[in-house]
Formats: C-alpha cells, structure tokens, sequence
C-alpha cells in the first residue's frame, strides 16, 4: 500500500510539473512561431534529431540504468551509482560535444542540407553535458521515488529557456536586428545550465569516497551492462529518427514544394500541430517515469499480481486519457490551428492526427512496463518496426501525397506500435477488465459528451462567451467534465476497487 501511495504522489507531482511546463511551452511555441515564422521553426526543429543521437549517445542508457538499479539497490549504493552514471556520462557527453562543436558545417550542409544550422549546432554542443548531469540526477531521484527536485528542475528550465529567448527577441528588436532561430537555441541553452546547476545544488548525495575507487569502477561495470545495449538501441532508433526528420522536407520537395515551403510545412507539423498534440502527454509520461522503477521493484520481490495489476491501470487510464484527446482535437482541433498559431493548416494536421492519441498516450507507458521487466530488446524491435514504417511512408508517399503522406505514416506507426506492446506485455497480465470497460464505454462518454455540450450551448446562448479563447476553454472542460462523469456513470472508474469492478 506504501509502494502505490509512492507511486500516486511521484506521478502527481510530475503531472503537475509536467502540466505546467507543457504549458508554458506551449506559449512559448506561439510566441517562436510569431518571432521565427514556419520556416525559422523549421530550421530551430532539425537540430533536435542532432540533439537526440547526443543524447542516446551519452546519458539516456546511463539515466535508465541508474533509476533501475537505484530502485532495488540498497540505500548506501544510491549514491554510488549517481557518482559512477556521471562518470561515465560526462566522459562521454564532453567527447560527443567536442566534435559537434568541430563537425558543425560539415553536419549542417551534408547531413541536415541546410546551412543555416550550423551556428544552432555549435550552441547545441555546449548543452550536451549539461544535459547529461540533468539525466544523471533526474534517474537517480526517479529511481528513489523522489519526484520534487526533477520536477522543479524542468519547470526552472523551461522558464529559463523562455525568459532567455524573450529577452534575447526584445535586445533584437530595440536594436533592429534580426530575430533568428540561434536565439532559440540561446534559450535551449540557459534552460540545460539552469537545471543541471540546481540538480548538483540539491542533490543532497555524499560527495564521492575517492579514497575506494574500486567500488565505483564496479558501480561503472554494472551500469553499463545494461546502459551499453540500451544505449545502442536508442542510438539506432534516433539515428533513423533523424533520417526521417531530414527526409521529410527533402521528399516535400519532390512533391513539388520549394526548400523555403518544405522547411514551412515541416516547421507548422513538428513545431505547431505536434505540439498540441504532445501536451496531454505531460500525464502519460510521468506516469510512464514512475512505472520503471516500481515494476523494477515489484519483479525483484516476485509479485506477478502487483505487476498485472499496474499494467491494467496503465492500459486503461491511457485509452481513458487518449479517447478523450481524440474527441476534443478532432472536435476543435481546427479552432486550436487558427486561434493559437493562426495557422489553419495546423488545425487540419491536428484534426487527421487526432485518431493516434488512444494509441501515442499508451505505447509510452507501455515501453516503460518492458523497461521495468528488463525487456529492453523487445522494445528496441517494436520501436525499429514503428520507425520503419514512418519512414517507408516519407519514402513512397510523400512525394506522391505530400505531407499527408508524414501523416498516414505516423498513424500507421502508432497503431503498430500499440498492438506489438500490448502483445509483449501480455504474458505478465491477468486480464480483469473486458473491451467494454477499456474502449467501449469511453467511446460512448465522448460521444454523449460532445454532442451534449454541443446541444447545451445551442440552447443555452449565455454558455457562448465572447471571447473566442475562453468560450474554447469552457467547451473543452464541459466536455472532460462530461466524459469523465458519463464513465463513473457508466460502472468504468469504480475508486473503491480500482478502474473497475475485477470479474471472477
């Protein structure tokens, strides 16, 4: 009981902070639009692919493999194994980021086509070890079920981030220069010094025993046993990730489009309409944090029932959570292009995109599960098989269907992913809930939500308010309200016996 009230209040602390800081980044996603333009968020959004191999390379493996070991291991190792993750995570982050720095142009013109990065890439690689120490503690914490320090330290970075650009755009303007995307990459900067600084300033960990190096050496060896295969992992997942980030504005191109559309197009899909898309994610992910350790946890004490049970929760608060985002971004999901980015064509990409939200807000959590039980390959091929599929679409479609052809690739890739996750974790699982409790019934409450608050607000003119982007706000807490409501109603959620009545 202990071990779930943890878990309860971990996730909540970092949905809270993972909310609030969707949330300013979300602003901050309109104000780059308005200052950069599609083209310059275009630009801003290729070196993440960059950011992402760095990351995979030198601390993503290690931050998984210190939380895993973390949550089993006895307490006067925790910090043994924060001190030899850091180690080896800066030794290689300092590395990776020497030859970014010396590689810039050659990565800009040959890898990304486009030159215009390559002072984006130099600020980058001063981030990497920055970023590295913030993985390093956020592990360690996560491992512990600690979730203050991480939570306040990504919620100190992304105000970092946006109060660096919004200054650095204001200097600009009062000096009649041009605001570029490098301000952008100024601010992804300030936010990873930010938050590494307060991660070492309250870390609260004893400073290491230099005098006994044996024993972090033997740390060091049994972190990279499981860091090096899942390192190699993420790297060949990121690396195809990142040919598909640099496909698709070329293939646009072949569709017909200029290089300048292209970029636009890519920069109003990954920089706008993904943007909205991902922010309900701030619930799915810490959820998808917390898992890790506690399945890690209750496999090393044998209890396949406490494992069952918390897939089941998982499964269904991701379909609950995913359902309802379908219903509201296919509902409004054209309203949000035009009134946040007045973009339409973000309405329009999120509106097609809304119908992977069941499936993008479960195969997270669903990942996290296989982590916990030491699956990292069977994760690792459904990933590859996912990434396979987006690229085959950008590939063959693309320039035959333009950006519809990003599109239909990206839902065919979740769908395969869900299913491949849902078949991996099957074997650990007893099932208790039936179709109707997981899907049935919350396609119902959306339904009868929506068409209700339409109906309301038909005969109801004073619901209409004035001003667009409250009258949007009401309509979509009407509608949550609704649905969630509609599925106590409907027997789904029963909180005296979990998400809902277990059958014989």
């Amino acid at each position: 009981m202990r071990q779930f009230s943890l878990f309860l209040r971990g996730t909540l602390i970092l949905t809270i902070a993972g909310i609030l800081s969707r949330f300013l980044g979300f602003f901050y996603k309109i104000f780059l639009a308005q200052a950069l333009g599609a083209e310059g968020i275009g630009i801003y959004q290729l070196i993440f692919p960059v950011f992402s191999v760095c990351h995979a390379l030198t601390a993503s493996g290690i931050e998984t493999s210190i939380s895993r070991f973390t949550a089993f291991g006895r307490k006067n190792e925790h910090a043994e194994f924060l001190y030899a993750g850091l180690f080896i995570s800066m030794a290689s982050s300092l590395a990776v980021s020497l030859v970014l720095w010396r590689q810039a142009p050659f990565i800009a013109r040959h890898l990304l086509h486009e030159i215009r990065c390559e002072p984006l890439l130099r600020i980058l690689s001063a981030a990497i070890p920055l970023a590295a120490v913030h993985g390093c503690f956020a592990g360690s914490y996560l491992g512990k079920k600690k979730t203050g320090i991480p939570s306040l330290a990504q919620l100190l970075e992304q105000i970092l981030r946006i109060g660096t650009v919004w200054l650095l755009c204001g200097i600009c303007v009062q000096q009649g220069r041009r605001i570029t995307p490098s301000l952008a990459a100024f601010g992804l900067l300030a936010g990873e010094a930010g938050s590494a600084l307060f991660m070492l300033n309250f870390s609260g960990e004893a400073w290491p025993d230099f005098r006994r190096p044996g024993k972090y050496f033997s740390k060091c060896r049994t972190l990279l046993g499981m860091a090096l295969p899942l390192t190699g992992n993420r790297l060949s997942l990121t690396l195809l990730q990142s040919v598909e980030a640099v496909l698709i504005p070329l293939n646009l191109q072949k569709s017909g489009l200029t290089a300048a559309d292209a970029l636009s197009l890519y920069g109003i899909l990954t920089g706008m309409a993904l943007s909205f898309l991902m922010f309900p994610n701030a619930v799915t992910s810490s959820i998808s944090a917390m898992l890790l350790p506690v399945i890690s946890e209750e496999q090393s004490k044998g209890n396949k029932r406490n494992i069952s049970i918390a897939i089941e929760y998982t499964i269904q608060f991701g379909l609950t959570i995913g359902i309802l985002c379908m219903g509201i971004f296919l509902h409004f999901g054209i309203h949000f292009g035009t009134l946040f980015f007045h973009e339409h064509l973000a309405g329009e990409f999120l509106v097609t995109l809304s119908w992977i939200c069941p499936f993008l807000y479960l195969t997270g959590n669903l990942s996290s599960i296989l982590h916990g039980l030491g699956n990292t390959s069977i994760t690792f091929f459904n990933q590859l098989a996912g990434i396979a599929v987006r690229i085959f679409f950008v590939i063959f479609f693309v320039p035959a269907y333009g950006i519809q052809g990003v599109l239909w690739g990206l839902l065919a890739s979740q769908l395969l992913l869900c299913c491949l996750g849902i078949r991996a974790i099957a074997p650990y699982v007893t099932p208790t809930l039936g179709l109707d409790d997981l899907v049935l019934k919350p396609l119902a409450a959306l339904f009868l939500s929506i068409g209700g608050v339409d109906l309301l607000k038909r005969f109801f003119p004073a619901l209409h308010l004035s001003l667009e982007i409250l009258n949007l706000a009401l309509s979509i807490c009407m509608v949550a309200a609704a649905y969630f409501i509609l599925l106590i109603l409907f027997g789904a959620w029963k909180f005296s016996q979990g998400p809902a009545k277990h059958r014989a």
